[in-house]
C-alpha cells in the first residue's frame, strides 16, 4: 500500500515538472531576472578552485547556507539526509555512503578529518561527520566519484567537504538558537563574529543533551535503546588578518562527547544494548593557512599547515582508550597559462601517529604521506572542456602510487551541461587493521591497497525559468577489497578479489509559483562482490532511494515536507526489504531576525535499520534500530 502510494506521488511530481507550464506573469518575469539557477552555483571542491557547477564534469550537490537555516538541522547528518544524501546511523556516531560504498573522504575546510583507525564501530572507512556544529556551517559540497588525483586516498566513491562559516568585518552579528524536543532533547548555541577592515574574528559555541531515545521494532512494540543518551559540546574560534593583497586565517575547532556507548542492540525485543559502557572523546583541530594574492576560498596559492587530535576512552565492555594524531602541511598554485589554459598544482606531507590500549594491550604505529598533484583544464572550444589530473603519492609503509582521472564537459549554455569521466583511485589499509593486537581483534601486515576506477556519465539543465533536471550514471570496480573475517578467538581482515558497483542518481525540481516548489528524486545502487560471507548485503542500505519534497511559503509561514522511500534491501540482513518515513518542519518568522519553528521527524513512525547485519548472537536482526517518532521546537535569533 505504501509503494503505491509513494509511486502515485512520484510520478505525480515528475508529470508536473515535464506536462505543466503556468502562464508567465508580469511578476513572474519579474522574478526571472533574479532567478539564481543551481548550475551557475559556484564549488570549490571538485577542482580546488571557484568553479561554477555548470563546468564541472561530475555529479555535484550543494547544500547552501540557506538551506541549512530553512531546514533547523541539528547536525551535519541531519542536513546531508535532507539533501537526499544515504547517511548511516550508529550510535552517537553517523556517516555518509556514496554511489553505495562508504569509502568516502570528509573535509573540513579542505582538510581531511579521516583516520586511519577505527572510529565508528562496524565500518573501518567511516569517519563521524556531526563532529561540526551545524551552527557553524556555511555550505557543504558533495561531489560523486573518485577524486583521488586531487585528494590522495579514500576520496573512492566521494568527497564531502563540510565549509565553516568565515569571520566578517562590521559590528558584531550573528545567532543564537534552542531547541526542546523528544527524549529530553536540549540544545542550544550562539555564534558570533566581527571585525575591522583588517581583522575579523568569529567564536561560537553550542551544547545539546539527549535520553535515550525510543524505537519501534520489527513486532510493532515501542522500545527504549538502551545506553543512548547524549552529551555534547562544540567551541569553535576563527580569526583573518589582511596583509595588503593577502590572508591568514587561524582556525581552532573542537568536539567533546560523552556518550552512552550502546551502539546496537543485543535484544530489540527488550532494548537492552550489546555494550554497557560509555565514552568519553574529543575531536580537536588547530588550523593556520596564508592565501597569497587572494582573499577567496579554495582559490590561487596558499600554505598550510594544521593538526588533528581525536582521543577516546572506554565504550566497550573492557578497558579502551586511543590517541590519534595527524600533522599535515600542504600547499597549492594556480596558474593561468592563457584564457584557456589553467594549471593547478601542489604538495602534502602528512604525518599520523597511532596510540591505542585495549585490553590493556598497547598499539604503536605511525605512517608519513607526502604527495604532489597536478591538475589540467583546457578549454577547448564551442562549450567543451577537458580536465586531466594525476597525482603522486608515497605512503611509508605501500611505497609510491600514481592516480589519474580524465573528463569531458560540454556546456550547451549556462544552464546545460553534460559529462563523461574516468578516475582511478586508491585506499590504504588503515594503520588498526595492519597492526591490532587487542582480545578480539589482530592485525594482517600482508593486507594490500584497494584500487579502483570509476565510469561516470551525467548532465544536468534548467530546462526552463521554473524546471530543473540532472541525473547520471556510474559504473565502478575495485579490486583488492578489504572485508572483515569474523574469527575465534580474534577477527582480522583480508583482501576478497573484487567488488562491482553500478547505479545512478535522478533529481527534478519544479518551482510551481511563489509559494510551492516540488523535489522528487531516485538513486539505484547494486554491488556484486565475490566476497563469499555476502557482507555488501548489509552496507548496501539503499537499493533503491525515492525522495519527495514540497516546500511552501507564505507571508511568515514556511514548510518543507521531505517523503523518503527505501526498497530492495536484503531481508537476510535487514527485518524489512522496505521503510517509509515522513519529516515535516514549519517556520513562523516572527520578525525579520527572530523565528519560531517545529519539526517532526519519522512521523509515520517507522521500524527501519540504518544498516544490516549477519544475525549472531552477538547481533541479531533489527540491531541497528533507527528512532521512531520524534519532535523538536526551537527558535533562532540573529543579530
Amino acid at each position: 500500500m505504501k509503494k503505491r502510494i509513494l509511486s502515485g506521488l512520484v510520478a505525480t511530481a515528475l508529470t508536473v515538472g515535464t506536462g505543466y507550464a503556468l502562464p508567465v506573469s508580469a511578476a513572474e518575469a519579474a522574478d526571472d531576472s533574479t532567478q539564481t539557477y543551481e548550475t551557475e552555483a559556484i564549488v570549490v571542491t571538485a577542482s580546488r578552485s571557484d568553479t561554477a557547477i555548470s563546468d564541472v564534469p561530475a555529479d555535484v550537490t550543494l547544500i547552501s547556507g540557506e538551506q541549512i537555516e530553512r531546514g533547523n538541522y541539528k547536525s551535519v547528518s541531519d542536513a546531508l539526509k535532507g539533501a537526499n544524501i544515504n547517511v548511516v546511523q550508529k550510535g552517537f556516531a553517523a556517516y555518509p555512503v556514496i554511489n553505495g560504498d562508504s569509502r568516502v573522504l570528509v573535509m573540513v575546510d579542505g582538510k581531511k578529518v579521516n583516520w586511519d583507525h577505527l572510529v565508528v564501530s562496524g565500518d573501518t572507512n567511516a569517519v563521524n561527520v556531526d563532529q561540526v556544529a551545524i551552527g557553524d556551517v556555511e555550505r557543504i559540497e558533495i561531489v560523486r566519484g573518485p577524486n583521488s588525483s586531487l585528494y590522495g586516498e579514500r576520496a573512492v566513491s566521494g568527497v564531502i567537504n563540510i565549509i565553516t562559516k568565515r569571520p566578517t568585518a562590521g559590528k558584531p552579528s550573528g545567532s543564537v538558537n534552542m531547541q526542546l524536543g523528544s527524549w529530553g532533547e536540549k540544545r542550544a548555541s550562539v555564534n558570533a563574529s566581527g571585525g575591522d577592515g583588517k581583522n575579523s574574528i568569529k567564536v561560537g559555541v553550542s551544547h545539546e543533551r539527549r535520553g535515550d531515545f525510543q524505537y519501534k521494532n520489527a513486532y510493532g512494540e515501542k522500545r527504549t535503546f538502551e545506553n543512548s543518551d547524549i552529551r555534547h559540546t562544540e567551541y569553535n574560534v576563527g580569526f583573518d588578518r589582511i596583509l595588503g593583497n593577502d590572508r591568514l586565517r587561524l582556525e581552532f575547532s573542537r568536539h567533546e562527547a560523552d556518550d552512552g556507548y550502546g551502539v546496537h542492540l543485543s535484544n530489540p525485543r527488550t532494548g537492552a544494548s550489546q555494550y554497557q559502557g560509555r565514552t568519553n572523546s574529543a575531536d580537536t583541530s588547530y588550523g593556520a593557512t596564508y592565501m597569497f594574492g587572494s582573499e577567496k576560498e579554495g582559490e590561487g596559492t596558499f600554505l598550510r599547515f594544521y593538526r588533528n587530535e581525536s582521543t577516546t576512552d572506554g565504550g566497550f565492555n573492557s578497558q579502551y582508550d586511543h590517541n590519534l594524531r595527524r600533522n599535515a602541511f600542504e600547499g597549492q598554485k594556480l596558474w593561468m597559462l592563457g584564457n584557456k589554459n589553467m594549471l593547478i598544482g601542489g604538495f602534502l606531507w602528512s604525518q599520523e601517529k597511532i596510540h591505542e590500549m585495549s585490553g590493556y594491550v598497547p598499539m604503536d604505529a605511525s605512517a608519513v604521506t607526502k604527495a604532489l598533484f597536478l591538475e589540467d583544464d583546457w578549454q577547448l572550444g564551442r562549450g567543451f572542456s577537458l580536465k586531466l589530473g594525476s597525482r603522486l603519492e608515497h605512503h611509508s609503509d605501500f611505497g609510491t602510487d600514481v592516480t589519474s582521472h580524465i573528463s569531458l564537459n560540454k556546456k550547451f549554455d549556462r544552464k546545460t551541461h553534460a559529462y563523461i569521466s574516468f578516475g582511478q583511485a586508491v585506499n590504504n589499509p588503515t594503520l588498526k587493521m595492519r597492526y591490532a593486537n587487542t582480545p578480539f581483534w589482530i592485525g594482517n601486515p600482508d593486507l594490500k591497497q584497494e584500487r579502483s576506477h570509476t565510469f561516470t556519465i551525467g548532465a544536468d539543465s534548467q530546462v526552463t525559468r521554473k524546471w530543473n533536471v540532472s541525473g547520471s550514471l556510474y559504473w565502478s570496480k575495485v579490486k583488492n577489497a578489504l572485508n572483515w573475517v569474523l574469527a575465534s578467538p580474534r577477527g582480522y581482515y583480508q583482501n576478497v578479489d573484487t567488488e562491482d558497483r553500478r547505479g545512478l542518481e535522478l533529481s527534478t525540481r519544479y518551482r510551481a509559483d511563489d509559494r510551492w516548489t516540488i523535489r522528487a528524486a531516485y538513486s539505484y545502487a547494486h554491488i556484486d562482490s565475490t566476497d563469499a560471507a555476502k557482507g555488501y548485503l548489509s552496507t548496501n542500505t539503499r537499493p533503491n532511494g525515492y525522495n519527495l519534497g514540497i516546500s511552501y511559503t507564505q507571508g511568515k509561514w514556511d514548510a518543507d515536507l521531505d517523503l523518503n522511500y527505501v526498497t530492495g534491501r536484503s531481508t537476510e540482513r535487514f527485518t524489512d526489504a522496505r521503510y517509509l518515513t515522513l519529516d515535516l518542519g514549519v517556520n513562523y518568522h516572527v520578525t525579520k531576525d527572530f523565528k519560531v519553528y517545529l519539526k517532526g521527524m519519522n512521523l509515520t513512525d517507522e521500524s527501519y535499520e540504518s544498516i544490516g547485519v549477519t544475525p549472531s548472537i552477538w547481533t541479531p536482526m533489527g540491531a541497528y534500530a533507527m528512532p521512531s517518532r520524534h519532535f523538536i521546537l526551537g527558535g533562532t535569533y540573529n543579530f
